[in-house]
């Protein structure tokens, strides 16, 4: 078995994916055909296998492709990234992609689980406190009460003027607060390729996350935001608004709705009727104030949109590499074996 790229001489690296095959990082295969390849990852040049160590390495690399939750296609390439990093590209008709909605379940459960024992930790001071307070003289209700306003109020204060996003339009810097994400609203967007956006307030000032700036009010200007600004906005506005978590029961009622959209757009257009229909109760509380399991059905469909859009932005430059590693491989299988091996070899194929 090689090691090195017969072009450049490189080391095609090794990988623990496929036993039968530990060679290379990045392995592109062609399950009808019978081919595959090691891309090598210093020249991009596609190394073709020798044929007998070929078919129980595509059996399991067709294998793990399918299985895999992280995977995106074009009408002939497909690239899905398995765990320890390696690369399947898997050549021929792609296999319809799955939502990993299975990978979010647990976050959402992390995350509930936190936000019970922070709970809890409150409760458990105040118990103490209430309990303690005749014992070392003070008066629990008067006492008690003061110091809660004044940390209420600055909870509000805070809120509503340190900065937590920016946003630059033609209109010039603005920030965002807790407080403004509170008014965010999904709104439809019938011309816009998206067919949704955010409408939010914003405070026109220019300072960076993390500072302090003016109080947020009522006055703050509202903007509506589409394409990838929408975008960007809904992803921070949904992990704010679903920092909480949700129980198992909200979790798989989400996965259900999630399962049920024809595309990640779905979420956001329903949300968008929600607001429409909803009216005035809707309007303080913002995105926030859906129903759990649609927010947690548009988190996970939302991170889930990004991370194959990244993925696609592989694939054209990997179809063109293909189309031309296929001609070579074409003439190579050719040349070693007499017509009647290569005929029960695209039998096999077909098996797959």
């Amino acid at each position: 078995m090689y090691s090195t790229c017969i072009h450049c001489h490189a080391s095609l690296g090794a990988n623990e994916t496929i036993e039968q095959f530990p060679v290379g990082r990045r392995l592109a295969f062609d399950p009808a055909k019978g081919r595959l390849w090691v891309i090598c990852p210093q020249c991009r040049q596609w190394n073709l296998s020798p044929l007998d160590e070929r078919w129980e390495a595509i059996e399991s690399a067709e294998r793990l492709y399918r299985d895999s939750k992280l995977r995106a296609s074009t009408d002939q390439v497909g690239l899905a990234r398995m765990r320890d990093g390696t690369e399947l590209i898997r050549i021929g008709a792609p296999v319809l992609p799955e939502m990993a909605a299975w990978r979010y379940g647990p976050r959402f459960e992390t995350r509930y689980r936190r936000h019970v024992i922070g709970v809890a930790a409150a409760a458990t001071i105040v118990g103490g406190y209430l309990v303690a307070g005749p014992v070392l003289g003070v008066v629990a209700g008067g006492a008690w009460g003061a110091p809660m306003n004044v940390l209420s109020l600055g909870r509000i204060l805070v809120g509503a003027r340190r900065v937590v996003a920016r946003i630059d339009d033609e209109e010039g810097p603005g920030t965002l607060t807790s407080w403004h994400l509170a008014t965010s609203r999904v709104i439809a967007l019938p011309d816009d390729p998206l067919r949704w956006g955010i409408s939010i307030q914003v405070k026109r000032q220019d300072v960076a996350i993390g500072r302090y700036g003016k109080v947020a009010d009522a006055k703050d200007p509202r903007i509506t935001l589409s394409g990838e600004r929408a975008r960007a906005a809904a992803g921070m506005i949904l992990t704010r608004a679903n920092s909480t978590g949700g129980r198992r029961r909200a979790v798989d009622d989400a996965v259900r709705l999630l399962e049920r959209f024809d595309s990640p757009q779905r979420g956001y257009l329903q949300a968008a009727a929600i607001f429409r229909n909803e009216g005035s109760s809707m309007k303080r509380g913002g995105i926030a104030a859906l129903p759990i399991e649609l927010r947690l059905a548009m988190e996970m469909a939302t991170h889930e949109e990004s991370e194959r859009r990244a993925l696609e932005g592989e694939l054209a430059a990997l179809e063109a590499s293909w189309k031309e590693a296929e001609e070579i491989a074409a003439i190579a299988d050719s040349l070693t074996l007499p017509e009647q091996v290569l005929t029960r070899l695209e039998r096999l194929a077909g098996r797959l």
